[in-house]
Protein backbone atom coordinates (compact mmCIF):
# COMPACT_ATOMS: atom_id res chain seq x y z
CA UNK A 1 0.00 0.00 0.00
CA UNK A 2 1.40 3.40 -0.96
CA UNK A 3 0.17 6.57 0.74
CA UNK A 4 1.06 10.04 -0.46
CA UNK A 5 1.46 12.57 2.37
CA UNK A 6 2.07 16.30 2.10
CA UNK A 7 3.60 18.67 4.61
CA UNK A 8 1.71 21.82 5.53
CA UNK A 9 3.12 25.34 5.95
CA UNK A 10 4.50 24.36 9.36
CA UNK A 11 6.25 21.17 8.08
CA UNK A 12 3.60 18.93 9.64
CA UNK A 13 2.35 15.75 8.04
CA UNK A 14 -0.67 13.54 8.73
CA UNK A 15 -0.11 9.79 8.77
CA UNK A 16 -3.48 8.04 8.36
CA UNK A 17 -4.18 5.54 11.12
CA UNK A 18 -1.53 6.96 13.49
CA UNK A 19 -3.23 9.79 15.35
CA UNK A 20 -1.72 11.10 18.57
CA UNK A 21 1.42 8.95 18.37
CA UNK A 22 5.08 9.90 18.83
CA UNK A 23 7.90 8.95 16.52
CA UNK A 24 11.65 9.40 16.39
CA UNK A 25 12.52 10.88 12.99
CA UNK A 26 15.73 9.94 11.23
CA UNK A 27 16.63 11.56 7.93
CA UNK A 28 18.96 9.29 5.98
CA UNK A 29 21.74 10.48 3.64
CA UNK A 30 19.68 9.41 0.61
CA UNK A 31 16.86 11.76 1.65
CA UNK A 32 14.56 9.03 2.93
CA UNK A 33 12.88 9.55 6.29
CA UNK A 34 12.56 6.76 8.86
CA UNK A 35 9.91 7.02 11.59
CA UNK A 36 10.31 4.79 14.63
CA UNK A 37 7.52 4.56 17.24
CA UNK A 38 8.64 6.18 20.48
CA UNK A 39 7.57 6.28 24.11
CA UNK A 40 8.71 9.09 26.40
CA UNK A 41 9.77 7.85 29.84
CA UNK A 42 10.85 10.05 32.75
CA UNK A 43 14.48 9.66 33.81
CA UNK A 44 13.43 8.50 37.29
CA UNK A 45 11.13 5.84 35.80
CA UNK A 46 13.92 4.64 33.53
CA UNK A 47 16.29 4.36 36.49
CA UNK A 48 13.66 2.39 38.43
CA UNK A 49 12.96 0.05 35.48
CA UNK A 50 16.67 -0.72 35.02
CA UNK A 51 17.58 -1.27 38.68
CA UNK A 52 16.29 -4.39 40.49
CA UNK A 53 18.03 -3.12 43.65
CA UNK A 54 16.08 0.14 43.53
CA UNK A 55 12.83 -1.74 42.87
CA UNK A 56 13.47 -3.96 45.91
CA UNK A 57 14.41 -1.02 48.11
CA UNK A 58 11.29 0.97 47.20
CA UNK A 59 9.02 -2.07 47.53
CA UNK A 60 10.34 -2.72 51.04
CA UNK A 61 10.06 0.96 51.96
CA UNK A 62 6.45 1.16 50.75
CA UNK A 63 5.55 -1.97 52.75
CA UNK A 64 7.06 -0.56 55.96
CA UNK A 65 4.62 -0.04 58.81
CA UNK A 66 6.06 3.42 59.38
CA UNK A 67 4.80 4.57 55.97
CA UNK A 68 1.36 6.13 56.06
CA UNK A 69 -0.63 7.12 53.04
CA UNK A 70 -3.53 9.49 53.32
CA UNK A 71 -5.61 9.57 50.21
CA UNK A 72 -7.98 12.37 49.47
CA UNK A 73 -10.74 12.01 46.96
CA UNK A 74 -10.89 14.58 44.23
CA UNK A 75 -14.07 16.54 44.02
CA UNK A 76 -15.65 16.40 40.58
Amino acid sequence: MTILVETDQRSRVVIPGHSNQRFIVQENSDGSILLQPAVVVAEAQSEYDESPELQDLLTRAAASKSVQRTRRRRLA
